[in-house]
């Protein structure tokens, strides 16, 4: 099972009660240029798995997330989505800029296009797969790239594993779980750091996802 998109749906949309507003978007790096200055502490994943990944549901509507999952998304957070560059995103929502550190975001994806003990190996689960990216992070990403200690919680009923890491100018952290043979994958991340809200608005997210099968 791959967890794949539905399909795209429009971007620049405002989650909340008001009417949408349109907003610009930032390619999501998957690599950061070298900071002149000294390089971004990584942040400890205990800071999500100290309350197993979750926090207070989102007051929003369910909305659909790729073909097997089910989201809450956090309020104020703007819909910037691009589905043309990349075939395992679901969703990619930018924080309100009053929560620091902008641009923040959260990417939603399914982490690969295959069957999780194909590409992985059979045996494979979150923390070995976490671990794996963690421990190939410079070579994957850039050669500033740091990754923190693998810590376990859960997501939708399922193993979860997550780690922090810093990336040049960048920060914050990454999330997998699996199920039935399938990767899911979240990425929090900050320019300069994180803010307590992200992070916060990040627990609801993670812990308002459902299965749908």
């Amino acid at each position: 099972m791959v967890l794949g998109a539905c399909g795209p749906v429009a971007t620049g949309t405002v989650v909340s009660n008001t009417p949408t507003t349109s907003a610009s978007r930032t390619e999501s790096p998957s690599t950061a240029p070298a900071s002149s200055g000294s390089p971004l502490p990584v942040p400890d994943a205990k800071l999500l798995t100290a309350t197993n990944c979750t926090a207070g549901t989102p007051p929003s509507q369910p909305r659909q997330l790729g073909r097997y999952l089910t989201i809450r998304p956090a309020l104020n957070w703007t819909d910037t989505s691009n589905y043309q560059h990349t075939e395992t995103l679901l969703l990619e929502l930018t924080a309100p800029d009053a929560y620091g550190f902008p641009p923040t975001r959260i990417v939603f994806q399914g982490g690969a296009v295959g069957p999780v003990h194909t590409i992985f190996g059979p045996g494979a689960t979150a923390h070995s797969i976490a671990q794996q990216r963690a421990d190939s992070i410079a070579q994957e990403t850039s050669p500033s790239a740091v990754a923190g200690p693998v810590r376990d919680c859960s997501v939708g009923g399922e193993a979860a594993a997550a780690y922090g890491f810093s990336n040049g100018t960048i920060s914050g952290f990454y999330i997998y779980s699996v199920r039935s043979d399938g990767l899911f994958e979240a990425f929090l991340f900050g320019s300069g750091g994180l803010g307590d809200q992200a992070i916060q608005d990040c627990l609801a997210m993670l812990g308002s996802i459902e299965w749908t099968f």
